[in-house]
């Protein structure tokens, strides 16, 4: 970009500013603001909980997902999972990688990327949640009824969640989805899920579970 045209900028929590650029060097930019909007929060905030990955297909689903807009993304330890810590230049890493999809997807709302937890808050925090899905080959298939309000969506590792992990997730609440025949690596799953329940131009629609 150069002097004179137009950029945006948003505060993470709602605020879109129209500008334009007076000066640009390598590690800083001055803008003047010519308009400023405040974005409405989503109808459907979308809480990812996604079990520990490799970094790399991790990065990919915190990416993704935030693209698609989710409200946070809760990393969690699997029983199954083969990477059991992140470190914490790792977790700086992947919240720049949120923030950066923010920007590229013209989004207002900075995701909160929390701190890894364990299955057992996770769960917790789930038995209190309106709805929750998981994602599950031999789950239930999607439907056009719309649901409104909050969602938590949980992805368990490459190997897949536990017998008892499922279980556990049943007594939650949490209702399994298929959402395809095929089998998907979990950043591919995440995604899915997330652009499932957040179909729809005019407004999120999450299908009920058949």
């Amino acid at each position: 970009m150069s002097a004179g045209e137009t950029a945006y900028a948003t505060n993470g929590r709602g605020l879109l500013a129209r500008c334009r650029l007076e000066h640009l060097t390598r590690d800083t930019a001055r803008l003047a603001v010519l308009e400023m909007e405040e974005t409405a929060p989503p109808v459907r905030p979308v809480t990812l909980a996604l079990a520990l990955l490799r970094k790399d297909s991790f990065e990919r689903a915190v990416e993704q997902c935030t693209e698609l807009g989710i409200a946070s993304c809760v990393p969690f330890v699997s029983e199954r999972s083969h990477v059991r810590r992140y470190s914490p230049e790792f977790m700086v890493r992947l919240r720049r990688i949120a923030l950066s999809a923010m920007k590229q997807s013209f989004r207002a709302f900075l995701p909160d990327v929390e701190d890894v937890t364990g299955f057992d808050a996770v769960a917790a925090r789930l038995r209190e949640s309106s709805s929750a899905i998981r994602g599950d080959s031999a789950g239930g298939t999607v439907s056009a009824v719309p649901v409104e309000g909050p969602l938590w969506i949980v992805v368990g590792p490459e190997g897949g969640l536990t017998e008892n992990e499922r279980a556990r997730l049943d007594e939650a609440g949490v209702r399994p989805v298929r959402v395809s025949r095929n089998r998907l690596r979990s950043e591919t799953a995440a995604a899915a899920l997330v652009a499932l329940a957040l179909a729809g131009a005019d407004g999120p629609r999450l299908a009920s579970v058949d």
